[in-house]
């Protein structure tokens, strides 16, 4: 996948040159991608970048002007232009238009300071050669995973989990803390990782190894203050600027000729970004997902008819589930078994390639304008009368955990780890909501939560996905837009009031078009939602096209899948990893299969891991029945 390695080590030998081929060979999956590796005549540094070579496609690395600073550099800066004019004028020459370029004159001029500001999804590797030092540092949201592990004299990073574990001295022991939180909340929370001696940079990261010493620091360039924004906004002011920043989002993302893509569905955030395009400037082609007869099929559908679109539709049916295991392995293959996912977006990545899309649009973070539909961070009345860290931490813990192992009875885990567990996710939440202390509304920390720990935990392997064959942009995650997010009282953004406002000023036909969370129009009022929801719910299970969600994994687990579950979950293999107690996942599988207990997403979440262990520890090369080890590994082959 498209991403960094590299190796520092302070004595250097030719061995390090074979295990960073390794590295750079594990993560590139097929023959379009650009490899770019660069290796020090000492042997001490060793540095690879894959690529799709859409954007910031000039070769690296990049130098500055004397070839002291060294950089290579995965992702893009939306802000390129802006940048290299702002450093010109400080009298730095540039070579080439290398985006990793940016990066090193601004090292120069301003060091840490620099990347405070700097608008793109990126990470990158510095060599700071006067000082023998290399710095890892990423974008403001921590959008590319990059991780990092010591090694016996120096430091191994890469941008994806696979790539470390090819280097023998890195350690494959698994972490409780990782474990207990991906089982708990359904994702990772700060730098953990499924391993213990593997960590992730943290978003805005700011990493310096110094190769003489050994000494690491971790630091961060920017963070999310109280008030760093300006004063607290409300009213028409309020949704003027949101909508004024929103636009100017949405522009910077569909700037640069590319071929742009939108992933589309029949909720508010894909809409409102479509909304926010001039399509008749700007052609965008559209793709949705869905079963047939879905309502979020139905609804994109008819927006990109409205704005003029060229609209694809993936259907998610019986090819879908007879593939099922191949999507799962690719998906636990391309997101290093860190991701707990439903596996449905996998068969559409071909569809994105054949259309020639080269920079896809999604709408993630669009939930922070309203977090009443936020997944298990969706606020209720008890999350806005929160009143103190006591009453955060109690609704925190009840509702993000409420999905996975709530309903479960007996212990899921042996030995210490069951014992451990619930200990070890608690530390874990409280280190993570500790970064918003002093946040005024609490509610506000819930938002904070969101942004720092599951769209840079969550949604960025989403992202993984996507950008194995497409560069992504989310318009949501702009710097002035959060910041004026979070200068807004709670109750302006719970609900469809901001985006409804963009929508009636920039395109006002989508308003009429269903919402697929509510089945009725944006901006519609209480009952007639509640109305509608009732509607929706007893046709949709009496089967009427028009009212059917866009996925059934629950069903399909109980039903079509079941197979799948249970060859993996109830196999000598994962029972003999001694690490899930094998009587509970057998009453786990027995009560989903009877429609006892629904167990949709701690199913999910035992397979994936169960898959990734199989991957990455015991080096399966046997998949899916019927299929063979590339087929499950190469994105583009069309299911």
């Amino acid at each position: 996948m498209p991403g960094l390695w590299g190796l520092i080590h302070r004595d250097g030998s030719e061995d390090l040159k074979l295990l960073a081929q390794l590295m750079g060979e594990r993560m590139t999956y097929h023959p379009s991608y650009r490899v770019e590796q660069y290796a020090s005549v000492d042997h001490r540094l060793h540095l690879g970048r894959v690529s799709l070579g859409f954007v910031n496609s000039a070769s690296q690395p990049a130098t500055n002007e004397d070839g002291s600073l060294l950089a290579m550099m995965e992702g893009e800066l939306l802000d390129y232009e802006d940048q290299r004019r702002t450093l010109s004028g400080f009298g730095h020459a540039f070579q080439g238009e290398s985006h990793a370029e940016i990066l090193l004159h601004g090292y120069e001029q301003q060091g840490r300071d620099f990347f405070r500001g700097l608008r793109g999804t990126f990470v990158a590797a510095i060599w700071d050669q006067p000082r023998r030092r290399i710095v890892l540092v990423n974008d403001r949201f921590g959008m590319k995973p990059l991780y990092y592990t010591r090694i016996p004299d120096g430091l191994a990073f890469a941008s994806e989990i696979k790539a470390l574990l090819a280097y023998p001295a890195v350690s494959s022991d698994l972490d409780p803390r990782g474990i207990a939180q991906f089982f708990t909340f359904g994702h990772l929370l700060n730098e953990e990782t499924l391993y213990h001696a593997i960590k992730v940079l943290p978003a805005a990261g700011w990493l310096e190894h110094e190769t003489e010493t050994g000494r690491l620091t971790l630091d961060r360039t920017w963070r999310l203050e109280v008030g760093q924004g300006g004063g607290a906004l409300s009213g028409i002011e309020a949704i003027d600027q949101v909508d004024a920043a929103f636009g100017r989002a949405v522009e910077r993302c569909v700037s640069g000729g590319r071929r742009l893509g939108l992933s589309l569905s029949g909720g508010m955030d894909s809409r409102a970004v479509l909304g926010a395009i001039n399509t008749k400037q700007t052609p965008i082609t559209t793709v949705s997902l869905g079963m047939p007869g879905s309502i979020d099929t139905l609804s994109a559908e008819r927006m990109a008819r409205v704005a003029g679109c060229e609209h694809h539709r993936y259907q998610l049916d019986q090819g879908f589930l007879s593939r099922f295991e191949v999507h799962l392995r690719r998906m636990v293959h391309l997101t290093d078994g860190q991701y707990l996912d439903q596996c449905i977006v996998m068969p559409t990545l071909p569809l994105y390639r054949e259309l020639g899309i080269e920079v896809l649009l999604r709408g993630h973070a669009g939930e922070l304008m309203h977090m009443n539909k936020a997944y298990n961070y969706s606020l209720d009345h008890a999350a806005l009368g929160l009143r103190n860290e006591t009453d955060l931490e109690a609704w925190l813990w009840g509702h993000l955990r409420a999905y996975m192992v709530e309903a479960v009875d007996g212990p899921l885990f042996q030995g210490d780890l069951e014992r451990d567990r619930e200990s070890l996710a608690r530390d874990s939440l409280r280190e993570g909501y500790s970064e918003s202390a002093g946040l005024d509304p609490p509610a506000h920390r819930i938002w904070h939560h969101f942004l720092t720990q599951r769209l840079r935990r969550e949604t960025a392997l989403s992202m993984v996905e996507f950008h194995s064959v497409v560069e992504t942009r989310l318009p949501f995650l702009d710097h002035d837009l959060i910041d004026l997010i979070f200068r807004m009282p709670p109750d302006l953004k719970v609900g469809e009031t901001l985006q409804a406002a963009i929508l009636r000023r920039r395109r006002p036909e989508f308003l009429a078009i269903p919402n697929a969370n509510t089945g009725t129009r944006v901006g519609a009022g209480r009952l007639a939602r509640s109305a509608s929801k009732f509607r929706m719910k007893v046709l949709a299970k009496l089967g009427a096209p028009g009212y059917q969600p866009y996925e059934r994994l629950g069903l399909w687990l109980r039903r079509e899948l079941r197979p799948v579950v249970e060859h993996i979950l109830l196999s000598d293999r994962c029972r003999d990893r001694a690490i899930f107690n094998p009587d509970t996942v057998t009453s786990v599988v027995g009560q989903h299969m009877a429609g006892q207990r629904n167990h949709t997403y701690l199913l999910m979440a035992l397979m994936i891991f169960e898959v990734g262990q199989r991957q990455f520890l015991d080096n399966e090369t046997d998949e899916a029945p019927g299929s063979s080890h590339l087929e499950a590994i190469d994105c583009f082959k069309v299911s």
